[in-house]
């Protein structure tokens, strides 16, 4: 929850860094890198740009050179279902090249976690993976990536591109009532409560969140309200 509640006021590089410090705490890992993808709308990749936390320098660059990204399963996995996997899964599912994988190793990268996000325009996609020699399966690891990568998602992109039309306060418009929506959806109250409490149907307040999450390009309801919050669409309180 401290994690959560800190990547909502994340705007700066050197904070990302510090928070997925706090992850590792969580999740003890020797490698870790986040990207954002700008894709069309057949889903290829426009654009990308990475944080990397500490994956090796040396290996990216010959990632780079040697365009592993065309072979590598894991980043094809993510950027077409983005769901969390597991490397060992996922490449007995695709079995890569052995010189792949056996250069990763050499680097250390043998066994990780990716996950990812897509917004709901389908945008843009991000990708974090977490690494080193001997990560196991464990479900308490993977109820915590699930739980953290979506606010890590829009942290990511609030770092990365927060100079667009979405990140800027006067282009961001919600109506009365989806404030007020939001404003109780804050406070803990449900979709049903929230329609007695305004009066209004059920099917109403789906309407209305569905919009809101459009209109702050978030993934889930919670990171909407810590958007909102940012922008001083809602108060804190």
């Amino acid at each position: 929850m401290e994690l959560i509640h800190n990547s909502i006021s994340c705007t700066k590089e050197e904070e990302f860094r510090e928070l997925m410090n706090g992850l590792n705490c969580l999740i003890p890992y020797d490698f870790a890198i986040c990207g954002l993808a700008k894709m069309n709308y057949n889903s290829m990749i426009k654009s990308y740009d990475i944080i990397n936390i500490s994956y090796p320098a040396e290996w990216l660059d010959l990632y780079i050179r040697r365009k592993f990204h065309q072979i590598d399963p894991i980043v094809k996995e993510n950027f077409s279902n983005f769901r969390l996997q597991y490397w060992a899964d996922t490449y007995k599912r695709y079995s890569p090249p052995k010189d792949f994988l056996c250069r990763a190793e050499d680097f250390g990268l043998k066994e990780g976690y990716t996950s990812g996000v897509r917004n709901p325009q389908g945008s843009r996609g991000s990708l974090f993976s977490i690494a080193d020699k001997s990560m196991k399966p464990y479900l308490r690891t993977e109820a915590i990536l699930e739980h953290i990568i979506p606010h890590l998602h829009q942290t990511l992109i609030r770092i990365l591109e927060r100079h667009k039309e979405k990140q800027n306060n006067v282009n961001i418009n919600l109506s009365q009532r989806e404030k007020e929506v939001l404003q109780w959806i804050k406070l803990g109250k449900s979709t049903w409560e929230t329609s007695v409490i305004l009066g209004i149907s059920r099917n109403t307040v789906k309407f209305h969140v569905k919009s809101i999450l459009q209109k702050l390009d978030a993934v889930c309801i919670t990171q909407a309200v810590g958007v909102a919050i940012e922008q001083n669409l809602i108060d804190i309180d």
